[in-house]
């Protein structure tokens, strides 16, 4: 293991990182429900921005709560947790920002989880949702710090919970071969397999060239449309104004017609929140429950015009962010 004199969070630390695969992102190589490798391969060649988590309330918990963490896994075990970075001597473009190191090198990795996956981390120990989670992870660092085992430490409130992580020297060999292979498609510019259904399309060579063409067309039309929708909306607005002035001659009458116009007013009943209608009255009804009964979708699409001085893309890559992104709902 070569340690690397950084302090974590830091613009140089950022760049290190970017200079290699880390332990956080080796398991977006073996798969990952949040980030496809040709995702992460298009961060760290500068054509798609990195989503901007420092707002995210999980990770500001968890850094809020770091620091009580360690202290209390230092307590618990009598040993110093160094947070120290460091490359692995084998492959050094795997590298990992330890939460803390023991004594004897082992690695820590310090969770705050929400309470539900607490109890339910306690519940089923290495089977649960966050040890799989974060195997991959740990694996990398075990593997960094030339160890044998780590620790996944999860605190929550006063309570904590130490889960011992053996080393798998099966899933080292996975993950040491995809970096390999990852960062030959860094150094190249190769692009990975791309998943249409997760990743993001971004024209380059000829297709770049007439994707420029279309959106300096599309960009030209919009503002030409500009000054007709302001005046629309002021057109609107006057209209409803009179619509107003109408309704106040009408005083209590539901029909009224003169000089070409005709007014009906009416009450539409409200609609049924069938969701909160559901939880209420069938709590234990999950989303899988419903699709059975879904009607066949159609697609939708939705332009965005960004700043253009940028050509960069900012897109999120959780599927509950891109579900808030593509303005769906997937329970109605």
């Amino acid at each position: 293991m070569k340690i690397v004199d950084l302090k974590q969070r830091t613009p140089q630390w950022h760049a290190w990182r970017n200079a290699g695969v880390t332990a956080s992102e080796a398991p977006v190589l073996m798969g990952s429900p949040y980030k496809t490798p040709w995702r992460l391969w298009a961060e760290k060649r500068g054509l798609v921005l990195p989503e901007d988590l420092s707002g995210n309330p999980h990770v500001q918990r968890g850094l809020r709560e770091e620091p009580i963490a360690r202290r209390r896994f230092e307590d618990r075990h009598g040993v110093l947790l160094l947070p120290i970075c460091a490359e692995s001597t084998g492959e050094p473009i795997l590298r990992a920002s330890f939460d803390g190191l023991t004594d004897d090198g082992h690695p820590v990795e310090l969770k705050a989880p929400t309470e539900a996956r607490f109890r339910e981390a306690q519940a089923n120990g290495t089977e649960s949702e966050l040890y799989r989670r974060y195997y991959t992870q740990v694996q990398t660092q075990i593997y960094v710090a030339e160890s044998d085992k780590a620790f996944l430490s999860l605190i929550f409130g006063e309570e904590v919970l130490d889960l011992d992580v053996p080393r798998d020297d099966d899933c080292i060999v996975q993950i040491v071969e995809r970096a390999r292979v990852f960062w030959e498609c860094i150094k190249t510019g190769k692009e990975p397999p791309l998943d249409p259904e997760r990743d993001l399309y971004v024209p380059r060579g000829p297709e770049l060239e007439a994707w420029l063409r279309l959106a300096a067309d599309y960009r030209q039309l919009d503002e030409k449309r500009s000054p007709y929708v302001a005046e629309l909306k002021g057109i609107e607005k006057k209209m409803a104004e009179l619509e107003q002035r109408f309704l106040a001659m009408m005083g209590e009458f539901t029909l009224a017609e003169s000089s070409g116009v005709r007014i009906s007013r009416y009450l539409r009943r409200g609609a049924i929140d069938y969701r909160a209608t559901l939880q209420q009255l069938r709590p234990d009804v999950q989303e899988s429950d419903l699709e059975p009964f879904r009607r066949k979708g159609a697609e939708q699409v939705r332009l965005t015009l960004r700043d253009d001085e940028d050509r960069r893309t900012e897109v999120p890559f959780e599927p509950e962010a891109l579900k808030r992104v593509a303005g769906l709902d997937y329970w109605f």
